[in-house]
């Protein structure tokens, strides 16, 4: 008997701005550094360094990598990046500026940042109040090699 599949969910087309609602806070200058974050995968690209390439061990590595992460608040994570190239500690969280090109459902305003999973593993994504919805998965440094 062949395995049930859950339908494929149709994602609907909608404005490549991120929605006044999301940034309302930031212009009314609230911050949720405070909350820990939460991962989700709704924009998580489907052809170019996807999870589904990693190795059963290196995805053990990233879901540890994960938990350790969810126990931090944003600010603590933001404060362990290091400006300097090579001198980046903890999950190494960063900003980044020239990077490939986002798939189509993400907003032309998010901001790619990068965190480390191990010494050379990292995801890609962006942060809307304190989810991080991942948009690659990089096990061998190439999406934005240093």
């Amino acid at each position: 008997m062949p395995k049930k599949r859950l339908p494929k969910q149709k994602i609907e087309k909608k404005s490549k701005k991120i929605s006044e609602e999301a940034t309302a806070k930031a212009t009314q200058g609230e911050t949720t550094d405070h909350l820990n974050p939460s991962f989700r995968f709704t924009h998580a690209d489907q052809n170019r360094w996807c999870l589904s390439n990693w190795e059963a061990d290196e995805i053990d590595d990233l879901i540890r990598a994960l938990q350790k992460i969810e126990r931090h608040t944003w600010l603590q994570i933001k404060s362990q990046g290091s400006r300097a190239k090579s001198e980046s500690v903890g999950c190494g969280f960063k900003v980044i500026k020239q990077h490939p090109t986002v798939p189509t459902s993400v907003s032309d305003d998010a901001t790619i940042s990068e965190m480390r999973v191990c010494q050379k593993k990292r995801i890609f994504g962006f942060r809307i109040d304190s989810i991080y919805y991942i948009v690659w998965f990089d096990r061998d440094h190439s999406v934005c090699p240093e």
